[in-house]
């Protein structure tokens, strides 16, 4: 499985251990130990390396959220209509879970838990509002309190990939989900 994250030698493993155990049971059903024991080190291997299991949880949750902003600001940057940036975000989004399948699901599993630990420069929903205010000013989309129209869009982005490791026998797959979603979206804003 390819991962977002490159290090070498004993820390590696303790992330990608780390990264694995998070996205498949979440934070709280995770221990120091069995991130070691996954990992093959010892205990005392993994404090040299992270003040213990949440300060592994916050590296990684802060590097997949950063990383993720880096590709929504490029979007952001473009010259094109905001529902269409918009979509743009599906695109990456599911792009990325496809890509990054435990990142993406630990990210999304740990949002609320690591939210207030992110600086807002990072904080894509800061994006989101950006393009959205756009949208209104231009008359492209219909006014509406903006934090109001940043919670509906999360929800059409974001739960379907929330769901999906349990319902992704009756889900498209994800290349044409992106597609269905970014079809709402359009719709959404109409």
């Amino acid at each position: 499985m390819k991962h977002l994250f490159s290090h070498e030698g004993k820390k590696q493993e303790m992330v990608k251990a780390g990264l694995e155990l998070f996205a498949i049971r979440g934070y709280d059903g995770v221990s120091v130990r069995d991130i070691a024991k996954t990992a093959g080190v010892s205990e005392a291997a993994l404090y040299k390396h992270f003040k213990g299991k949440e300060d592994l949880a916050l590296y990684l949750f802060n590097a997949i959220i950063k990383e993720y902003s880096e590709r929504l600001l490029k979007v952001e940057e473009q010259e094109i209509g905001a529902v269409d940036k918009l979509c743009k975000i599906v695109g990456i989004t599911y792009d990325l879970y496809q890509m990054y399948p435990a990142e993406i699901r630990f990210a999304l599993l740990s949002q609320y838990h690591f939210w207030d630990s992110l600086s807002d420069n990072v904080k894509p929903h800061f994006i989101m509002k950006a393009i959205i205010e756009k949208g209104m000013a231009s008359g492209e989309i219909p006014q509406q309190e903006v934090y109001f129209w940043i919670a509906i869009y999360s929800g059409v982005l974001l739960q379907p990939l929330t769901q999906y490791p349990y319902f992704h026998e009756v889900l498209p797959e994800i290349h044409i989900l992106k597609y269905k979603v970014a079809e709402m979206v359009r719709k959404l804003f109409i």
